[in-house]
């Protein structure tokens, strides 16, 4: 990803990941299995932090119903990406796992059990703002489709993770766990205390995808995939969750992060 205008007069402000993907053999296989999924979790870590920390934005005064709208539209995406990436991501993962791990299969179904609770928080919220989720109603944003077009093209469950649990789930703790979270300033109490009921839900999430990259991390092409599918989808995630905030009430004031 090529650094834009403000990246290079900026240096200094841009959190800068390195891009796995285009590794070369004996650089990348220097870490260990667990090494190389450490390296996964806190590139994902990293980007969540950035995005969602307060001190890469100003404040706009939006006007009440702007707002609302700008909100409905937030928790209506939400709300179809808690079912889509939370429900129909998990079970494809069920069904390419082999037999022979039933435990991670019953954790993956406790996952959309969860997933489905996520949803119905968003919905009850949709709800107190006079909305409906309506997911089959909700019009997919062309940055979305790409999001959803990087899981639907996975090919193991592996590699599905390192695009959803290993990359949003991750990305997303940050709401809650970040201090300056852009968030607590973004949204009113109710709506708050919701995303940190949801979020207590994501470690066991997060370590159900920690256990798929270790199932098949062992050679170069295992590693360069998972690495792939991980920046494809973070890259759009973050042109997504930038414009949102942005439509929020909020000017982004910092680079967003690239991969190099």
């Amino acid at each position: 990803m090529a650094m834009t205008e403000d990246q290079i007069r900026n240096p200094e402000k841009t959190l800068v990941e390195p891009t796995y993907s285009k590794w070369d053999k004996d650089r990348l296989m220097q870490f260990t299995p667990n090494e190389f999924m450490q390296k996964l979790y806190h590139r994902a870590k990293n980007i969540g932090d950035d995005l969602y920390d307060d001190r890469g934005y100003e404040f706009i005064t939006l006007e009440p119903e702007a707002y609302k709208s700008a909100l409905i539209l937030y928790m209506r995406r939400r709300a179809w990406s808690e079912w889509y990436f939370g429900t129909v991501a998990q079970a494809r993962e069920i069904t390419l796992l082999p037999e022979s791990q039933v435990n991670l299969k019953l954790r993956l179904a406790r996952q959309i059990q969860d997933e489905m609770r996520h949803y119905d928080v968003f919905a009850q919220q949709l709800r107190r703002y006079g909305a409906e989720p309506r997911i089959s109603e909700f019009e997919l944003p062309p940055i979305l489709i790409q999001m959803q077009k990087v899981q639907v093209e996975a090919q193991t469950a592996s590699e599905i993770a390192a695009a959803n649990q290993f990359a949003g789930e991750i990305v997303l703790s940050s709401m809650t766990d970040l201090e300056t979270s852009i968030f607590k300033r973004l949204f009113d109490k109710e709506l708050m205390d919701a995303i940190y009921d949801i979020e207590k839900d994501e470690p066991p999430h997060i370590a159900n995808g920690r256990d798929l990259i270790l199932l098949e991390c062992e050679t170069f092409e295992d590693r360069r995939r998972l690495a792939e599918a991980q920046e494809k989808y973070l890259g759009y995630m973050m042109q997504l969750h930038v414009t949102e905030i942005v439509k929020l009430g909020c000017k982004r004031i910092k680079p967003v992060p690239i991969f190099e």
